[in-house]
């Protein structure tokens, strides 16, 4: 349910935040037009995006991000190539298993004016498995998944690590591969979000030593959060050059929490563009998407 690491290297590698813009591929697709991606690859992303501070926040901030990448598409294990790491099975044709981990940026609630006075928003990490049934043959260039994941979220801040609860996150999202024949990728998801075991406090809770006149005290529900929408594009410049732009809006009216004095706007919306050049590629090659 956070604002995914992976979302906003998705809105700065990809597009955006809030549990999701799985759309690496936006950006790491880097043959999509050939088929054929590199086994392996290594190169640098440049990009800036705007993210809510937090789901239902009325303010955001801008985060302008320059990184090294590394990416490895195995069999099993891959790495960076739509979330950080992913360990994958595939279950007969249409079906696939795996388990991941991603993570969201963290927030200064001194430039909240819902939360000042209250304790910052830690980075948040997030593992656990997923299922993916594909509707569509795999191979072809379009790509119609419904999937399932459950993930536990973890708080880090420097080495002190804290359990935050769950969130569950069933999607249906679609990639067009080269629509145009000109190299560009087009990314879209759509799904709603449900918190338990203590990740809908993270967000929306105020204890009594945080009450102000215009912040009561409030115990935050479990359930549900939010839905998500996520629309992205990418286009190669040159083999190794991608350009990206994404967005994720979010409606979280009817939401468990709308009671909540943190709950300050039932609509969100982040918006990234950015870069990626591949300098280093491996010679093996594998199918695209795999």
């Amino acid at each position: 349910m956070s604002r995914r690491f992976a979302a906003a290297a998705a809105l700065l590698l990809a597009a955006a935040p809030l549990p999701a813009f799985s759309q690496a591929s936006l950006v790491t697709d880097t043959q999509a037009d050939k088929g054929t991606q590199p086994l392996w690859e290594a190169g640098l992303f440049a990009g800036g995006a705007w993210l809510p501070d937090y789901p239902a926040a009325s303010q955001g901030q801008y985060r302008a991000l320059p990184l090294p990448y590394l990416i490895y598409r195995g069999d099993v294990l891959k790495i960076g190539d739509n979330g950080l790491v992913r360990a994958e099975a595939d279950v007969g044709d249409r079906w696939e298993f795996d388990v991941g981990l991603s993570g969201s940026f963290d927030s200064d609630s001194e430039d909240n004016r819902a939360r000042q006075g209250m304790p910052d928003l830690d980075l948040l990490l997030e593992a656990g498995p997923a299922v993916t049934y594909h509707l569509l043959p795999r191979g072809g260039k379009v790509m119609l998944d419904a999937s399932l994941e459950v993930r536990a979220v973890i708080s880090a801040e420097f080495v002190d690590f804290g359990y935050e609860g769950v969130s569950i996150n069933p999607k249906l999202s679609m990639v067009h591969l080269d629509p145009f024949g000109t190299g560009t990728v087009l990314y879209s998801s759509i799904g709603p979000v449900w918190g338990f075991d203590g990740v809908n406090e993270y967000f929306y809770e105020v204890r009594p030593e945080y009450a102000t006149a215009d912040r009561p005290a409030y115990d935050a529900d479990e359930g549900y959060v939010g839905t998500r929408l996520n629309i992205g594009v990418s286009h190669d410049v040159s083999e190794r050059v991608r350009v990206f732009a994404g967005t994720q809006i979010g409606y979280f009216g009817g939401a468990a929490n709308e009671d909540s004095p943190l709950f300050r706007d039932k609509w969100n919306v982040g918006v990234g563009v950015g870069l990626t050049w591949s300098f280093w590629q491996s010679d093996t090659k594998v199918p695209a998407g795999r």
